[in-house]
């Protein structure tokens, strides 16, 4: 992955399903298409380049930008929600308590500490978001075996998301399966986005656990993206954090600022990923035009 491309403006402020999670306040503005891209252009003015998007309205965004602006910009296709991980027809996603009480109940997956953490710690926070459900049913190894990926379903995912250079692979999926044992999925994944002529890139939150397996595989992508910051990480912060130092692909960091007081210092918070943790790029999100400016003109300096 190219050094100028490690830094991106995420697209989830933009998009139907996620911007509720950013800026209530702003819910309304970040409905207009026209405030969208005007938050895209204020960070392209502070050199932002590359810009990810998960659904074709925020490409038609990121195609208007483009269009708009005299130098290249490059995207990335994120097309990991229900994109076709399923049991029996069901999307994953939707069996999220089953995937969470499968983890937390059989040890050997994800080992007693992870377990207790998901089921005790995690599921409380609201930062991280679980939605643990004490009652769901583990899946049985039968289960196990039969989840597959719909290509069809896929494949229709990545022609929405046509305008990509890079194409993200995994996402949630990718914690459950590596976790589940299930990564063939993930495999045969990367190999059909590769050969649509897209760049893969893994993305996922499990840094502690996905990262190493991926490493041992050699999973042929080009980076992981992975959230880790000065304060927490998904699971376990000391090794999600030697997972990151320890890879063997390039590690760009989403939710580089979130939750603590990461936002009230965001130069060291920066700086403690490129120094400590040897993190080559971020990715972050924001729902005004000002904040995308100056968290650009910040991230360019750290990494310039």
């Amino acid at each position: 992955m190219r050094t100028q491309d490690m830094l991106v403006l995420g697209g989830d402020a933009f998009s139907d399903v996620f911007r509720a999670l950013y800026d209530l306040k702003c819910f309304w503005k970040l409905t207009d298409p026209g405030y969208c891209i005007s938050v895209m252009r204020s960070a392209y003015s502070a050199g932002i380049r590359t810009f990810d998007f998960s659904f074709e309205p925020v490409q038609q965004m990121f195609e208007q930008l483009r269009d708009q602006v005299p130098e290249p910009v490059t995207g990335i296709g994120n097309p990991t929600w229900l994109q076709g991980c399923r049991l029996d027809g069901t999307d994953l996603q939707y069996l999220r308590g089953r995937v969470l009480k499968t983890l937390t109940e059989d040890t050997a997956f994800l080992g007693k500490e992870k377990a207790s953490l998901i089921r005790d710690d995690l599921s409380q926070s609201n930062c991280m978001v679980f939605g643990y459900d004490k009652d769901a049913k583990p899946f049985t190894e039968a289960e196990l075996a039969r989840i597959e990926l719909d290509e069809d379903a896929y494949n229709k995912r990545l022609d929405g998301l046509k305008e990509s250079t890079y194409m993200f692979v995994g996402g949630t999926d990718a914690d459950w399966l590596f976790s589940l044992g299930r990564e063939d999925i993930i495999v045969r994944m990367t190999d059909i986005a590769s050969g649509r002529g897209f760049k893969p890139l893994l993305l996922c939150q499990y840094a502690s656990v996905v990262l190493p397996k991926a490493d041992r595989m050699k999973l042929p992508v080009e980076a992981y993206f992975a959230p880790v910051n000065m304060e927490w990480s998904f699971l376990t912060h000391k090794e999600g954090m030697e997972a990151v130092l320890h890879a063997s692909k390039p590690v760009v960091s989403f939710m580089a600022f979130a939750c603590g007081g990461l936002k009230t210092d965001m130069r060291k918070a920066a700086e403690w990923l490129k120094e400590e943790c040897h993190v080559q790029g971020i990715m972050y999100g924001t729902s005004k035009p000002e904040n995308a400016r100056k968290t650009a003109v910040l991230l360019r300096d750290v990494y310039k």
